[in-house]
C-alpha cells in the first residue's frame, strides 16, 4: 500500500479540520466525475428524491430543477472520481 508524505498527511489533516468546522448540517455534496464538489440543500434531499422518483434523471438535474444548487463548489487539484458502492 502507498503512503502518503510527510507533507501530504499535513495537508490531509489540515483539510479534514476545517471540513469539521462545517457550522451547517444543511451543506450537501456532489460531483459529476470532475475537479468539483457542488454544494446542495441538503435540507430538500427528500424532495430531491420525490422529484427523481417522478423523473427520469439524475440527481444534479433535480438539484438543478429544483433551485436546491447553492451555486457554489470546492474544486480539487485533480479529478474527484464518481462511483457507487
Amino acid at each position: 500500500m502507498p503512503k502518503l508524505t510527510k507533507a501530504e498527511a499535513a495537508w490531509l489533516k489540515k483539510v479534514q479540520k476545517v471540513l469539521n468546522e462545517c457550522p451547517s448540517q444543511r451543506l450537501g455534496f456532489f460531483t459529476i466525475g470532475d475537479d468539483s464538489l457542488m454544494l446542495y440543500d441538503k435540507g430538500r434531499e427528500g424532495e430531491i428524491n420525490q422529484w427523481m422518483d417522478r423523473h427520469p434523471q439524475d440527481f444534479p438535474v433535480a438539484v438543478e430543477q429544483l433551485d436546491a444548487d447553492f451555486g457554489e463548489s470546492l474544486t480539487f487539484p485533480t479529478d474527484v472520481h464518481s462511483v457507487a458502492g
